[in-house]
């Protein structure tokens, strides 16, 4: 086949003629595979994945604003230099996450697409509440905002539009009360304030994304109308079929407990362990279950968790999904085209076609054949966004042949 590009769009794609010909540049380069720029649907990029890496709540009382930010640049980069050219921020600290995707926009950084949603939603006690395990009265700042009832929740969710969100990420559930108790989850925001966080949102057009494990929580958050269930370990098949009914997305980001796994990482909290453990032993099946039920799943790696590292962990997320029963075709969709309908950006990216944009990766080897391809860098030699080389890893033969900007190519 062969791919026209036009400035930073695909103008077409067709059948290769014999002999080459009209106008512009051609570049052979029928050894490789080539699929849409992917997507990674669940990162943070203040964190790096690095398990060495200082605790977010050390970091959050001893790092300045603007390391946070070059962190912030360094790790979104690294997404797109495995080939992810675009990325959705489920919560940063300062509102990174806003000012790196406005220098990307603006062309003044090179880096990903990014959807982004500044400050997370929590309750008190909640998942993300930072004052948790400090004294009364210590004040840490976060990636988060401290929601306890409707207006508070509609307030939150007008200040993240103050500085212009793409979407808006609450809690649903949380497991850490519950976990000594030996409970799976139990819920965070009520049934009222997430149907408050969910009117004000989508009434200026933004989506949703909840994250949760299972129990009444995820059932009051689909009541609510959230758009994305994110992780969802402990799903009930009556909660799956609501999903598929309602078209809810499912990112069920299995690296963390994954990673952990194969590294033999051991949170030293015994009742974190044991949870974690449990979440293992039920997450496949739970996408599984999604699957059959009709759930679109989506590609996120929860990349900054430890052992998650931006890029690769987006890969290895992929490589995940087929163990839990997807095809490489099903993984290669979710991170793609189901990805980008999750992100609203489906118009614009997600497939190679017509008009959309000119974000293209190419592949050593077939990722339908051993999906693993994806973790190696050196495997995924170009990567193009918009219409413009980002990555060039190509032989020197190869990569001597290719212009920095494809303008009209083939």
């Amino acid at each position: 086949m062969t791919i026209v590009l036009a400035g930073d769009r695909i103008e077409g794609v067709r059948p290769s003629p014999a002999e080459p010909g009209g106008p512009g540049h051609v570049w052979n380069l029928s050894r490789y595979t080539a699929l849409p720029g992917l997507i990674d649907a669940h990162v943070h990029v203040f964190g790096s994945g690095d398990p060495r890496e200082p605790n977010w709540f050390v970091r959050e009382v001893t790092e300045l604003v603007p390391t946070v930010a070059f962190n912030c640049l360094i790790n979104a980069q690294r997404n797109l230099a495995y080939g992810f050219t675009t990325i959705r921020d489920l919560a940063c600290c300062h509102y990174a996450d806003v000012a790196l995707r406005n220098a990307i926009e603006a062309g003044r950084l090179e880096g990903p697409r990014m959807k982004v949603c500044g400050i997370g939603l929590t309750s008190t006690a909640g998942h993300m509440d930072r004052a948790k395990g400090f004294a009364p009265g210590v004040v840490v700042p976060g990636p988060s905002a401290i929601v306890d009832g409707p207006d508070e929740g509609r307030r939150a969710v007008r200040a993240n539009l103050r500085y212009g969100v793409d979407f808006i990420k609450i809690n649903a559930t949380l497991s850490e009360l519950v976990r000594p108790l030996g409970g799976l989850c139990s819920p965070e925001m009520t049934r009222e304030t997430m149907t408050a966080i969910c009117e004000t949102a989508h009434a200026h057009g933004r989506k949703v994304a909840a994250h949760c494990h299972g129990g009444v929580g995820v059932t009051w958050a689909l009541e609510a109308g959230v758009d994305v269930l994110e992780h969802g370990r402990f799903l009930t098949d009556e909660q799956l079929d609501t999903m598929a009914a309602r078209g809810v997305f499912l990112c069920p980001t299995l690296s963390p407990e994954a990673k952990a796994r194969d590294l033999g990482l051991v949170p030293p909290d015994p009742h974190l362990a044991r949870w974690q453990e449990r979440a293992r032993d039920a997450m496949y099946e739970t996408v599984r279950r999604a699957r059959r039920a009709g759930v679109t799943i989506v590609n996120g790696s929860d990349a900054a968790m430890p052992g998650v590292r931006h890029g690769e962990g987006g890969a290895y997320e992929m490589a995940q999904l087929v163990a839990a029963g997807l095809s490489p075709m099903e993984a290669v969709v979710a991170a793609t085209s189901a990805a980008a309908r999750c992100l609203g950006m489906e118009s614009e990216i997600g497939t190679v076609e017509p008009g959309k944009l000119a974000d293209l990766i190419l592949v050593e080897g077939d990722p339908l054949e051993r999906i693993e391809l994806l973790q190696d860098l050196e495997r995924v030699p170009v990567v193009i966004k918009g219409g413009r080389i980002v990555a060039n890893r190509l032989p020197a033969a190869e990569a001597a042949s290719l212009p920095a900007a494809l303008g009209q190519s083939r």
